[in-house]
């Protein structure tokens, strides 16, 4: 059942000269809430500077704005203009406090002066702590872990022009000898930054790659890092806590895939690498014996994702074209148990909640988060659809808070959407970012929620414990 918000009542109900200025129009807005009161006024340029404001976190979700007349010494607004305008002026602002994510905006706050009137429509903002910069290129994936005080970031150069630069850089000639002295000139990379005394990082230590870096994968428990390229290749690194991550022990190159990989996990317990990649198959390589003990072509189509429970002994895979696929993965014989069909194409961002038996994944075309029971531990049969969530737009990456019961969705426009997970209502519009979220990182127990994109930062922001005060019912 969805929350039933308390309605703000606004009218754009009269107009008259500015006293200051008696060629341009104010215009009254009369705004209702419980049991206050209030009136404003604007002029046309402040209802357009609201318009380009929220333009830059909504995007498409905003009604249009009435079209600016221009007038001359000639021709004056006539009445019937000025009516005209103030009709749509107050269709707009009607349709703006009508979205609840919008009402909840920065920007709808300060034109309303609703901090002043209306305390309890005002949400508790999340507010950034620490910026991450520096990076070589634009960040891909990276991966915090706060207890060892390291942070892993994979970044790429996005240049469509450098990367071709780069390739041709690269390449070889048939007349070249293999002297190891050829120009490199690298488009992707792996940096090491480490927590010092005084609480922040700095970067340690750097690995270019001739390819674009993609994803990586780290386990704290055996140092294992692994990193996936786009040529098909995974970067075996083992990056020991007794070296105080200082260096790599351990540094292969594994062709493993023929193309882009797109997931990648690794089994401590068993030195097993589980990756996924454009190339269709899902492999599963003994790192110590350097063997496959899986390699199948599992789907006609790309590779998008992969997530494993190590608990359960399951792996689940997802394609581009909607296809979710589940393996029992507790012996060395791997066995395909299901499949499901999302009819939702670019499926990728796989998140596994073992404990609620619940796996989600987000459509990156359409922005939808689906919502999948595997079922109960050893009894994973069937994969049943049980909701979803459409954001309305592109989303690349996603996070889940089980203890707060909210999804954190990364899209296209650099903004963060915040949304309640039972009553499917949008919460909040963050703009985090000036380009798209490449990724996001959820830390419960702290209330921070880490963001990244191609402008080269990531980005920790602080959730209140409270969207609304307490009294907010």
């Amino acid at each position: 059942m969805e929350t039933q918000h308390k309605q703000l009542d606004v009218s754009v109900f009269s107009y008259k000269p500015d006293f200051s200025d008696k060629s341009k129009i104010m215009y009254n807005i009369s705004i209702t809430f419980e049991n206050q009161s209030w009136i404003i006024t604007k002029r046309y340029s402040e209802f357009d500077d609201l318009y380009k404001q929220l333009k830059v976190c909504f995007r498409n979700q905003l009604p249009e704005l009435p079209k600016k007349t221009y007038t001359s010494f000639l021709f004056s607004k006539t009445h019937d203009d000025i009516e005209q305008r103030r009709i749509g002026l107050d269709k707009f602002l009607k349709l703006l406090t009508s979205k609840q994510e919008i009402l909840s905006s920065n920007q709808m706050k300060e034109f309303l002066k609703l901090e002043e009137h209306a305390k309890t429509l005002v949400v508790n903002q999340p507010q950034i702590i620490h910026e991450f910069s520096g990076f070589l290129h634009g960040v891909r994936d990276f991966n915090l872990c706060i207890g060892q005080g390291i942070l892993f970031v994979v970044n790429s150069d996005y240049s469509i022009f450098n990367r071709l630069d780069a390739y041709l850089t690269n390449m070889k000639g048939p007349w070249e000898k293999e002297d190891g002295q050829q120009a490199v000139m690298p488009v992707g990379c792996i940096e090491c930054w480490i927590q010092q005394q005084d609480g922040l990082y700095t970067r340690q230590w750097a690995k270019m790659y001739n390819s674009q870096a993609i994803c990586c994968f780290w386990d704290p428990s055996s140092f294992v890092l692994l990193v996936g390229l786009d040529s098909g290749s995974i970067n075996y690194l083992e990056v020991p806590y007794s070296q105080g991550f200082k260096k790599c022990e351990t540094d292969a190159e594994i062709q493993q895939h023929s193309s882009k990989v797109t997931g990648l996990y690794y089994d401590n317990e068993r030195s097993l690498i589980h990756s996924v990649s454009k190339d269709k198959r899902y492999k599963i390589r003994n790192a110590v014996k350097s063997i496959y003990i899986y390699d199948n072509e599992i789907s006609p189509y790309e590779l998008t994702d992969l997530v494993v429970s190590k608990s359960r002994r399951k792996s689940f895979v997802s394609d581009k074209n909607g296809f979710i696929y589940m393996f029992d993965i507790n012996e060395d014989k791997v066995i395909q148990l299901n499949f499901i069909n999302t009819n939702i194409r670019l499926l990728k961002c796989l998140k596994l909640d073992s404990n609620q038996n619940l796996l989600m994944a987000i459509g990156q075309e359409t922005g939808e988060i689906i919502m999948i029971d595997i079922g109960s531990i050893k009894c994973e049969k069937q994969l049943r659809w049980i909701g979803q969530i459409n954001t309305k737009t592109k989303g690349y990456k996603f996070c889940w808070s089980q203890k707060r019961k909210e999804l954190f969705v990364g899209t296209s426009d650099g903004t963060v959407q915040f949304w309640d997970y039972d009553t499917k209502q949008l919460i909040f519009v963050l703009k985090a970012h000036d380009s798209e979220i490449t990724q996001m990182q959820w830390i419960e127990e702290d209330q921070h929620l880490l963001t990244s994109s191609r402008d080269k930062e990531i980005k920790t922001w602080l959730l209140p414990l409270q969207w609304k005060n307490q009294q907010v019912k």
